[in-house]
């Protein structure tokens, strides 16, 4: 009897610590100025930076130019926002496989944009960096209702000064 009260306390330990267990994945990150991205596989990586601006990181692409592009989206954001707080940073995680809903999602509780990199945009982008600048910018921020049109104007208006 004593025997199988230590037993059951042994096998399901070894049931925690065994690889079996389906655990989070680690992310890797690629980090900017304003973002840190976090993302599982390169591929994700080089989808998001494809979609959002036309670059493939690889043996000649060079990393500053992908750092620069998503850094500049965000500098446009604050820009047309006018809006520019203090040592704004956001974390972007990337995800695979949209099916259906929201391309992209800024939570203000974790302060953090999740998007899908299948079918993510530079407007898209901008939309959510505008609603995690509007975030960061304001003590209470607006009523979700003007701070939406904030974000849609962003994402109409993100390159008019390079039309």
């Amino acid at each position: 009897m004593n025997k199988t009260i230590y037993v059951y306390p042994l096998i399901f330990l070894a049931t925690l610590c065994s690889s079996s267990l389906v655990l989070p994945q680690e992310y890797n990150t690629f980090k900017t100025d304003y973002t840190t991205i976090h993302y599982l596989q390169d591929v994700q990586l080089n989808d998001f930076l494809w979609r959002i601006g036309r670059l493939r990181l690889g043996p000649t692409a060079e990393a500053s130019l992908a750092k620069s592009r998503i850094d500049r989206i965000a500098e446009q954001v604050e820009l047309t926002l006018d809006m520019y707080p203090e040592n704004f940073h956001v974390d972007i995680f990337l995800c695979s496989g949209y099916k259906e809903g929201n391309i992209a999602l800024y939570s203000d509780k974790t302060k953090s944009i999740k998007a899908f990199v299948d079918r993510v945009t530079d407007g898209v982008l901008a939309h959510e960096v505008a609603h995690a600048v509007i975030d960061a910018y304001f003590k209470t921020p607006p009523s979700y209702r003007i701070e939406e049109m904030l974000c849609q104007y962003v994402d109409a208006h993100l390159w008019q000064d390079y039309e």
